[in-house]
């Protein structure tokens, strides 16, 4: 049992630590674009974010029963469009600019 917990808490910290570095490099992508106009780094700066959440939301649903683990799974499909959804909106703005 306690090499189940240990193998866990590995797992948590390792979900935790790519979360994070998702949120950083989604923040100086996105400051870039922003400051430089790239549609391009704009959508590749919201996949990060997107990956962020999805890894967020993996480490707040470890150890929760299987029904509700698979709700989730219905939701980060959900989520998987996010970054194409605001691509298009961006790119569909600048056209029109």
């Amino acid at each position: 049992m306690a090499r189940v917990e240990r193998m866990d808490d590995g797992l948590r910290r390792r979900v935790a630590w790519v979360a994070a570095l998702n949120l950083g490099y989604f923040g100086v992508e996105f400051a870039v674009a922003l400051g430089i106009g790239s549609v391009a780094l704009f959508a590749d700066s919201v996949d990060f974010l997107e990956d962020a959440s999805v890894n967020l939301l993996i480490l707040l649903a470890l150890g929760w029963p299987a029904p509700a683990r698979a709700r989730l799974g219905m939701g980060l499909a959900l989520l998987l469009l996010v970054p194409g959804v605001a691509t298009l909106w961006t790119a569909g703005g600048k056209r029109a600019a």
